[in-house]
């Protein structure tokens, strides 16, 4: 995992995060210009890799529910890293 993905990860460890606003943060933080494409390969790489899992909300159930990555637009999905994934981040972090 590159230090980008780390950055990404590190934002969706603790809660529901979207592309958008994943990207805003880091933009702010890293002091450079983020693609949404940039951020999305990051999310799409930590799904296959087992520590995250997209989701999009159910209006009918209001409530989340998760979601697959593949064929759909990964901008309408939020990320959150299930509990393998708070586990590696720890691991990783320290």
């Amino acid at each position: 995992m590159d230090a980008f993905d780390l950055e990404v990860f590190g934002r969706v460890v603790d809660d529901y995060e979207a592309i958008h606003t994943i990207r805003g943060d880091l933009e702010r933080e890293l002091s450079r210009p983020i693609a949404a494409d940039e951020v999305a390969a990051a999310l799409l790489r930590l799904v296959d890799s087992g520590f995250v899992d997209a989701f999009e909300y159910g209006s009918a159930s209001n409530s989340w529910v998760e979601a697959r990555t593949e064929g759909i637009d990964v901008g309408e999905l939020w990320f959150v890293a299930n509990s393998r994934g708070r586990a590696e981040y720890e691991r990783l972090a320290a």
